[in-house]
């Protein structure tokens, strides 16, 4: 694995600030990408339109709730509008949901989206996690200077309410007003309302002075170290790319030996073995993209890796012939496990009437008893005579068996000699109604439905995807897990970019786990239990959950705390209703070390504290 602080250095120095919609936050999304497809992930760039600052909206708030308050005095009843008015829509856009901050200048920006998705059967669900963390740095402020930052969630707090209060103030003058004594109270009453707006003044002339005179901030802590942690996340998750094991869409198409040896798409010391075939119906002497020979190639890439005899077992027998299918030996359940297997003998003659087109013939027969019937994995299909399938598609016989050969892979793994996959399969009729036991193998039996079975090539792919989970030593849960990598842009002017993302996305993670990364290169990690600037969310309950066991499990410093200030892009999310939590770093003092402040550098970054953070959430993922 890469060392994490390179990450923030590249982000935070060799690029620098990256304010929202400028060309440094767009040259930080394409680094992010180049990583991302590094390590040959699926990966898109969401691009949309975000506003350029928040500051001139919330100056814009400000106004209208001090215009509000002097105008009370002559005309209540539109000063009670106004600043009514002001109010719900300040609570929505700190909710954030639609403000003023909207109507502001706009610019593009973009999120940067990856995946890790498992190769799985069809109807077989698997957890949705998205790991998200913003790359854009903020302009600092005199709000976050060393003397003010530490009373920022009182300042702020006070902000709001001073907003809110206001309206609750105005109606009640202009309810006194029908009373003989208001006559009596005034100018008085109309000073009460000039207290909040006189506030006011203060965040007003902050802002107006941060976009005129402030920079922007390095960003290491907030957000390069978030980033940082993310893309360590994926280095856990994702393996480096074996080019002996990818296909593409190159590698697709038919190839003479020579020709693909040359392209260097198999490892040395491959036997290939070619079989003629029937021809193609059209003259076109290629594949379409539908089809798919990946389990093939991959079966003797994976033979030879494992230091395995990968020549394959014989060529496919014509399916043109009457006979039925020849009895099974010993040698073709040992093809099944990568056991060396003996070179396949002399290759049979083309049948009467095929044509010299060929492709690679990599099919084996084999099964997991010796009383069960061939079938090829080629087309996926079971023998013509198969009447009753066992668990990988062979033909069955329950009293077939002498004793003597009971003591196989069906016994190991509890099945009676009368066990039929496809009907059980059938009475548990979901995934979801399996009953799943408490064991250390973590396996799942069960049986595709019919018409699952009877396609051409699911045999095949559910006996590749079974002999890669016992021939391989994986962390199965883990890696079998969807992963999203969720780089955002635009967060630091009003979580825009993870706005966008839930719009566009959200109908697709319902059910997702959302873990937000933000400001974790400094201080003590925790994991947020609640946050939000107009209402306090808490986290989703069972994403907190399955953190507290991974702590324990771990044994990983990490303790749980809420957090007052600005929002994250877990903030949206759990407005929205989505399953979210915010991982983050405090200081002794409960907040954000170097906040959007100019010592905001990667002097101030502890990779040991992004590592911990990887080793959070991995091993969140992993208890998901």
């Amino acid at each position: 694995m890469a060392e994490l602080i390179s990450y923030v250095e590249h982000l935070s120095e060799t690029i620098g600030p990256r304010p929202a919609t400028t060309d440094a936050e767009e040259h930080a999304a394409h680094y992010i990408r180049d990583v991302f497809e590094s390590r040959g992930l699926e990966t898109e760039t969401q691009s949309f339109d975000s506003p350029r600052t928040y500051s001139w909206a919330y100056v814009v708030y400000h106004l209208l709730t001090i215009g509000s308050a002097l105008l009370s005095r002559f005309s209540p009843w539109i000063a009670l509008l106004l600043s009514g008015a002001t109010a719900i829509v300040l609570w929505l856009d700190l909710d954030t949901r639609w403000g003023l901050t909207a109507l502001m200048p706009k610019g593009p920006s973009q999120n940067v989206i990856a995946r890790h998705v498992p190769k799985t059967g069809r109807n077989e669900r698997v957890a949705k996690v998205v790991v998200v963390a913003h790359y854009d740095s903020a302009r600092t402020s005199l709000a976050f200077g060393p003397g003010m930052v530490k009373n920022f969630a009182g300042t702020f707090g006070l902000m709001k309410w001073c907003t809110y209060v206001l309206p609750a103030l105005i109606a009640l003058r202009m309810l006194l007003g029908n009373f003989a004594f208001a006559s009596k109270m005034e100018p008085w009453a109309w000073y009460v309302m000039l207290v909040p707006a006189a506030y006011l003044l203060v965040p007003l002339l902050i802002n107006v002075h941060r976009e005129l005179f402030m920079k922007f901030s390095p960003g290491a802590n907030d957000n390069a170290s978030g980033v940082a942690a993310l893309l360590g996340v994926m280095e856990r998750l994702v393996p480096e790319p074996d080019a002996t094991a990818l296909i593409t869409r190159e590698s697709r198409r038919m190839r003479a030996e020579e020709e693909t040896r040359e392209a260097d798409l198999l490892p040395e010391g491959t036997l290939l073995n070619y079989a003629p075939i029937a021809a193609p119906t059209s003259a076109v002497d290629t594949w379409s993209d539908d089809e798919d020979i990946s389990w093939d190639t991959g079966v003797l890439a994976g033979q030879t890796a494992l230091g395995l005899d990968a020549a394959p077992a014989r060529a496919t027998k014509d399916r043109d012939k009457a006979a039925g299918p020849a009895e099974p030996t010993r040698e073709q359940a040992m093809r099944l496990f990568g056991v060396a297997i003996p070179p396949a003998g002399a290759e049979p003659e083309p049948a009467p009437g095929r044509t010299s087109a060929s492709r690679y013939d990599l099919s084996f027969d084999m099964d997991l008893d010796e009383d069960t019937a061939p079938f090829d994995f080629a087309s996926g299909e079971p023998a013509p005579e198969a009447q009753h399938h066992s668990l990988f598609g062979g033909q069955k016989d329950a009293t077939s068996a002498p004793a003597h050969e009971k003591h196989g892979l069906r016994d190991w793994l509890g099945l009676g000699g009368d066990f039929d996959a496809r009907r059980k399969g059938k009475e548990i009729g979901s995934w979801d109604n399996f009953e799943e036991e408490d064991d250390e193998s973590g396996w799942k039996g069960g049986a595709a439905s019919i018409d699952d079975a009877e396609e051409p090539g699911y045999t095949a792919s559910v006996v590749a995807r079974i002999r890669r989970k016992v021939t391989t030593n994986v962390d199965r849960d883990l890696v079998e897990k969807e992963v999203w990598f969720v780089a955002t842009g635009a967060e630091e002017v009003g979580t825009v970019g993870m706005k966008a993302f839930l719009a566009e996305y959200g109908h697709e993670l319902k059910d997702a786990a959302i873990i937000n990364l933000d400001n974790v290169g400094a201080g003590s990690v925790a994991y947020v239990t609640r946050e939000g600037m107009a209402k306090l969310y808490g986290s989703d309950r069972r994403l907190v959950g399955a953190t507290r066991r991974a702590i324990r499990e771990a044994d990983l410093p990490v303790k749980g705390r809420e957090y007052h200030g600005l929002s994250t892009d877990a903030t949206p999310a759990l407005a929205r209703g989505f399953r979210a939590m915010s991982v983050m770093a405090f200081d002794i003092n409960g907040r954000l070390p170097n906040w959007h402040w100019a010592t905001d550098t990667v002097e101030n970054v502890s990779e040991a504290n992004i590592t911990t953070t990887v080793d959070l959430v991995t091993a969140i993922i992993r208890e998901l």
